[in-house]
């Protein structure tokens, strides 16, 4: 299996003057990415960083939740509610993401369409985690980025790279679907079992969304690994929250919610920053 390769550069050496470039620019990113996590799912217009208890805008020192919680203000100077730890994780992993990527894969401009797309899967992953949403205002900027990167970013022939970024795409559209509706009938069968209907679904329809996604990223046949590693992420995900929730609850845990889309991210990020490690495993 030919696997797509974004190396297009020589690695650079970070350096002292690339770490001072790189990590504000990654917690400026990271606390971009939190603000449209706290507004987006509320279906309102993203707004300046503010206190998700009451509303208070933060004060500019506390945009990034690091400098806030770095001077001793990481609560809110209304109500004294704590800052979300939830926003310095997402602004270190942002700062990770760019380092990794500049550093393995040089300074080229598809190390840039990288870093942007990696960081979009972030805020994909946030959304979902914490409000089990896949919404379309992130899905189809991130499917622009993923299509520029499957053809400009993967050193195949433009010809080679498009046909393999849209049949990717299709492929993990297609695939996940499927799963959707699978999940579809089983919630029908849940619900019928037991006698209400369900608040949720057991597969969401943003999953396949952004299955067409990393699709269009990875292309095929990267797309076929990617599925491999995401559903075997999900079967792991599964079987640990749904035994934390029997023996939490000592409910039917076969019943409970996952959200899948950070295991698809998963599957995804494996293939993008570790294609050259895997075919050597």
């Amino acid at each position: 299996m030919e696997f797509p390769d974004p190396k297009s550069g020589d690695a650079l050496k970070i350096t002292p003057v690339l770490l001072l470039i790189l990590t504000p620019l990654g917690i400026l990113v990271g606390a971009v990415l939190n603000a449209l996590a706290d507004d987006l799912p509320q279906r309102v217009r993203p707004r300046a960083p503010h206190c998700q208890v009451c509303n208070t805008p933060y004060r500019r020192w506390q945009w990034a939740a690091l400098l806030a919680l770095l001077t001793g203000h990481g609560r809110c100077a209304r109500c004294g509610a704590r800052i979300l730890w939830r926003k310095p994780v997402v602004e270190i992993v942002s700062v990770i993401l760019l380092v990794y990527v500049f550093q393995k894969f040089g300074l080229t401009p598809k190390s840039v369409l990288l870093s942007l797309l990696l960081e979009c899967l972030l805020l994909i992953t946030v959304t979902d985690l914490e409000h089990r949403l896949i919404l379309h205002v992130t899905v189809i900027p991130s499917a622009v980025v993923a299509a520029a990167y499957g053809v400009f970013g993967t050193g195949f022939d433009l010809g080679v790279a498009l046909s393999r970024t849209l049949i990717g795409g299709l492929v993990g559209y297609g695939f996940f679907y499927v799963i959707y509706l699978l999940g579809f009938v089983y919630s029908k069968w849940v619900a019928w079992r037991r006698g209400q209907p369900l608040e949720e679904e057991a597969f969401g329809g943003g999953d396949p969304n952004l299955g067409g996604v990393v699709g269009l990223a990875v292309g095929w046949p990267g797309i076929v690994l990617t599925l491999f590693y995401s559903v075997m992420a999900g079967g792991v995900v599964a079987v640990l929250y749904l035994a934390v929730v029997y023996l939490r609850r000592k409910q039917e845990a076969w019943f409970a919610p996952i959200p899948y889309g950070p295991c698809i991210v998963f599957g995804a990020v494996l293939l993008l920053l570790f294609a050259e490690e895997l075919k050597r495993f």
